[in-house]
């Protein structure tokens, strides 16, 4: 084995010297090799194994040693891939591919691969290729084994079904897709994923079959994926129809369909183009229809009017009106309706309608067409001539006539004079004008025949009237009128210019070319005047006249006179030019000279020159400000005179040339006394105020005094109780009062009696007085001042009030003393429950009203408080109790009533219903009474109590006493004699033997201790002579750091 090299396929060459040589049989064993490698791909399978998923499988590798002589090693392969190899002889190593490491398995004797938990990914080719040491010619393992694994599992059902365009792009199932056109290639391919067994794939067309490539079918992990590739050339049959993918399957119940739709786009079959028979007349509505068919899209439709296109956008009185139907193969039925009113326009014009869509358009191919020639029926269209003719009076003029039509011939001719027939049967001043002879013939013109001509003819279809018409001109000599600019007046203080217009009211021509000025029928100007020394005046308009600088000499009347081709008018009439100016100066005077407050003064204002338009009117100016719109009088009256009244007051006349010069006075105004502050009727001070005052202020021009008086009497000014303080104020506008004196009249306190007022001595009428002026008498002003003082002495008029419950109380008045009057609240539980001195209850009393009630007596200096009890009298109710009292069952009636005092009876209701008396119990307190129970008693007894009192009976109140028995009777003799000891001398005796027995153990715990310790000291001392044992007990010295020692450690000796 040392000199030879080991060869794939069972064969084996020898080292390169040997190579050299030029054997036949080792250029063979190369060929053999190189067609191994090149053709393994298409090498045959040897077998075919099949095996259920999850199952174990064992593929064989025949071996014949015999034949290929000692194998060297051995290679498995799942297709491409090596999954296994074994190494033979002395190490004999196995090797396999960590991704089957754990199911996977090689062994020998005989060869074979073990695989274990199949798996549908492991169906493939297998491939056994054997390596031998010295390969024998007779060996037929040149490509290996080959072994077809095939897993039997259950049928899967595919993971999707896609259908995919020739881009590559998913199309969803019942999608569309386009727009495509009619030849066009339509490629698309079904792919079927993750599948077993192989499904059958095909395309459909509706029920059709399509014609395709085979399927291809790609096994992976044992799943097949298989594709369907469709091209299809498209054409008219594929419209409205779906494509469909139908796979076929085992692991599938029903055939599967994913289908898509093209949107497929197809040239139109049709067009035809239909409407007007024969002929139409004018005017009347002309509607030719196009249809066009078997589109998709639909068309897009154009009309022509020979070479034309027809818009509607472009011609208001053309329609077009298209539609568009889909038919149920999807192509389109396109209708056009092309509408319009026939004109002689269209007559013998060909109407073509043309249609494309996109097929045609993609394949540049000409649009479809169709035509209609029209012949349209017209009535004569008409045109004359000349356009203008100018003549002089008594010429002859001829007026031309022109026209087509269809039919040509006419049957009448008119013609009209500014819209109104000329009686052409006037033979003495017209001529022709007939269907002989169309043209019109004036023999002699004159004013009358001026105006615009027009021609109507009339044929079998209907009448024409030229568009344009003949203007025939005659001239004549002008008639002129006088207009002036501006039209009205004019104002001297402007110093504006007026324009006179010679205006032309007839005349032919209208243009004058000299014009005559007069001025009070005099002769000013004839214009133009081209004399040498007034050239500016030559080319000018004559028919205008400037006056510069109007003033009060332009005052005149003015007439005008025009010439043209015709010669000189008439003179017009005259008009007048009027010239306003304003008003000489104003005077102004008014009455009285001194004014008064809130009475009237009168102004007058007058002039000595009027002006022009004479003056009436007025503007009246106050304090600078102004003009008054509302006064234009030349007298005002002012009413009523106040503050604001004090000022400076102008005038001026004006009419509408201006306004005069201003007049201006000064108007002084008097104020009699009047209070602007007055003393109020009523004046209340707190008797213990330590400061007082009475204000008065007055307002009066000339100026005034004011004095003070008390009770008609003057007060002194010596009088050291009171001091006086005075200011005259100045005037305010803000208020509108005018200068006034303001006196203030104080009270000295500390002057006074205890430096107080006196509640009933200081109460008086205080008056404030004024001296009078020159406009006005003395005026005054009173008040009453009063001294006040909180609530005193409040009373209620009674102090208990009893009433019953269920009733109503009488009313209880309260009073006090105060100033000013106190105001009164009656206040229970904290809530104000009336106002008013009286306390009026007007609802039934319940004993929850039972209480104090508060009478609140109030003014703005203080309080004061009465009160009164209402007793709620009501009948008693009762409670019984069971006690036990000095040893005796004893039963307790309690009585709950207003008044408390009751009286009880007691009784014991019997088995028929009725009571039997025990009489009244024993009474200790008001309100309770007691029965004793008899011991001996042997039925159960119902015990009743009833209490009354001074309002009456209350309802029974009863308790259930149960039976005694006969041992407790017994008991209770048996114990009678602790039972005639009191509670607490039992508690004592009790307490005193729980003591002693305390006692008792407390004294046997000390001995039992004692003696236990000498017990212990004991044993102690009788130990004390042997030294191999401890001195002390066991456990004594346990947690000791000597512990554990055979003897314990003596303590030290002391000396």
């Amino acid at each position: 084995m040392g000199n030879m090299v080991l060869r794939r396929s069972g064969k084996a060459v020898p080292k390169s010297n040997q190579l050299a040589e030029s054997s036949p049989i080792s250029l063979s064993l190369v060929l053999l090799l190189f067609f191994a490698l090149v053709d393994s791909t298409i090498a045959q399978v040897d077998t075919t194994i099949s095996q259920q998923e999850s199952q174990s499988v064992v593929l064989p590798c025949p071996v014949n040693s015999q034949k290929c002589g000692k194998l060297h090693s051995l290679n498995w392969f799942k297709g491409d891939a090596r999954i296994a190899a074994m190494l033979l002889g002395d190490s004999n190593v196995t090797s396999v591919n960590k991704e089957f490491d754990e199911r996977v398995t090689v062994e020998q004797n005989p060869y074979r691969l073990v695989i274990k938990d199949l798996k549908i990914a492991d169906e493939d080719i297998y491939l056994c290729d054997t390596t031998f040491f010295i390969p024998e010619e007779t060996c037929d393992n040149f490509n290996g084994y080959r072994i077809e694994l095939r897993v039997l599992e259950n049928i899967v059902p595919p993971t999707e079904v896609v259908i995919l365009d020739a881009k590559g792009d998913r199309l969803e199932n019942g999608r569309i897709v386009g727009p495509m056109q009619e030849r066009q290639s339509l490629k698309a391919t079904c792919t079927v994923r993750n599948t077993r067994p192989q499904p059958e794939v095909s395309w459909f067309r509706g029920t059709k079959r399509l014609t395709t490539y085979s399927p291809t079918h790609d096994l992976i992990n044992g799943l097949y994926t298989s594709t369907l590739e469709l091209d299809w050339q498209l054409s008219r049959e594929d419209l409205a129809q779906d494509f469909e993918c139908r796979v076929k399957s085992a692991a599938i119940q029903n055939v599967t369909l994913t289908k898509f739709s093209v949107d497929l786009q197809v040239r139109p079959t049709s067009i035809n183009i239909n409407g007007v028979k024969h002929h139409t007349v004018q005017g009347s509505k002309v509607v030719l229809t196009c249809d066009i068919r078997g589109a998709r899209p639909a068309v897009n439709l154009t009309w022509y009017n020979t070479t034309t296109i027809i818009s509607s956008d472009e011609n208001e009185i053309t329609e077009i009106r298209t539609k568009s139907l889909e038919k149920s193969d999807g192509t389109f039925h396109t209708q056009s309706e092309l509408i319009f009113n026939a004109t002689r326009f269209e007559n013998d014009r060909v109407f073509r309608c043309e249609a494309e869509n996109i097929v045609l358009q993609i394949n540049r191919e000409k649009p479809i067409s169709s035509a209609l020639t029209l012949e349209v029926l017209y009535p004569p269209v008409v045109k004359v001539s000349p356009s203008d003719i100018i003549a002089n009076t008594s010429e002859i003029v001829l007026l031309n006539c022109e026209y087509v039509a269809n039919p040509a011939s006419l049957t009448q001719v008119e013609w009209y004079r500014n819209d109104d027939l000329v009686n052409v049967n006037d033979t003495t001043h017209y001529k022709g004008g007939n269907s002989e002879n169309v043209a019109l013939v004036i023999k002699a013109t004159n004013k009358e025949d001026i105006g615009n001509y027009s021609c109507q003819l009339s044929n079998n279809i209907g009448k024409g009237t030229s568009d344009h018409k003949i203007n025939l001109d005659v001239q004549y000599a002008p008639t002129v009128e006088i207009l002036m600019i501006p039209k009205g007046p004019v104002k001297e203080s402007d110093e504006s210019n007026v324009t006179l217009f010679c205006n032309v009211l007839d005349a032919n021509p209208s243009v004058l070319t000299k014009v005559r000025w007069y001025a009070n029928s005099t002769l000013l100007k004839e214009l133009p005047d081209c004399e040498e020394t007034r050239e500016d005046l030559c080319h000018i308009d004559p028919s205008k006249l400037l006056l510069e600088s109007i003033g009060r000499g332009f005052f005149y009347n003015y007439s005008c006179e025009g010439f043209n081709a015709a010669g000189w008018g008439p003179r017009s009439e005259e008009k007048e030019l009027l010239v306003h100016y304003e008003p000489g100066p104003a005077t102004l005077s008014h009455f009285p000279l001194v004014a008064v407050k809130k009475k009237s003064v009168t102004f007058s204002c007058s002039v000595d020159d009027p002006g022009f338009p004479e003056s009436n009117r007025f503007r009246w100016l106050r304090g600078g400000r102004g003009p008054l719109q509302d006064i234009v009088t030349k007298d005002w009256t002012v009413e009523p005179i106040d503050l604001d009244n004090r000022s400076n007051y102008s005038c001026y006349a004006y009419n509408e040339g201006g306004k005069g010069v201003m007049a201006t006075v000064s108007l002084e105004v008097h104020a009699p006394p009047f209070f602007i502050r007055n003393l109020p009727q009523y004046t209340g001070i707190l008797h213990t105020s330590p400061n007082a005052t009475l204000t008065c202020r007055i307002e009066c021009v000339p100026r005034c005094d004011i004095s003070w008086q008390k009770d008609g009497v003057p007060i002194e000014r010596n009088d050291t109780r009171y001091f006086v303080k005075e200011k005259y104020m100045d005037a305010s506008p803000a208020t509108g009062d005018f200068e006034s004196m303001l006196s203030v009249l104080h009270f000295n306190m500390p002057n006074w009696p205890d430096s107080k007022f006196n509640i009933e001595d200081d109460n008086a009428n205080y008056t404030c007085v004024s001296t009078g002026n020159t406009v006005g008498g003395s005026i005054r002003s009173r008040t009453y001042f009063g001294i006040e003082y909180a609530p005193e002495n409040t009373t209620v008029s009674e102090k208990i009030v009893y009433v019953q419950e269920g009733t109503i109380p009488g009313r209880v008045i309260c009073k006090s003393r105060a100033n000013p009057e106190p105001s009164y609240d009656w206040i229970f539980k904290n809530q104000t429950i009336a106002n008013g001195n009286a306390l009026i209850i007007n609802t039934a009393m319940t004993r929850n009203d039972n209480g104090t009630y508060t009478c609140l007596a109030y003014n703005k200096h203080g309080n004061s408080i009465a009160k009164t009890i209402i007793e709620v009298q009501f009948k008693p109710r009762c409670e019984i109790e069971r006690q036990e009292i000095d040893d005796q069952d004893t039963l307790i009636c309690i009585a709950y009533g207003n008044p408390i005092e009751a009286d009880f009876s007691w009784s014991i209701k019997t088995e028929n219903e009725t009571d039997e008396s025990l009489g009244s119990g024993k009474k200790q307190n008001s309100d309770k009474s007691y029965y004793i129970l008899q011991t001996d008693y042997a039925i159960s007894r119902t015990y009743r109590c009833v209490a009354n009192n001074t309002v009456g009976y209350g309802s029974f109140c009863e308790i259930e006493v149960a039976a005694a028995s006969s041992l407790l009777v017994w008991w209770q003799e048996q114990l009678a004699w602790w039972q005639l000891w009191e509670k607490n001398t039992l508690i004592i005796l009790v307490a005193a033997i729980l003591g002693l027995m305390l006692t008792v153990i407390i004294i046997c715990c000390i001995i039992i201790c004692i003696c236990r310790r000498r017990r212990r000291q004991d044993k102690l001392n009788d130990k004390s002579s042997s030294l191999g044992e401890p001195l002390s007990e066991p456990g004594e010295y346990e947690n000791l750091p000597f512990h554990g020692l055979q003897t314990a450690p003596n303590k030290a000796e002391q000396s």
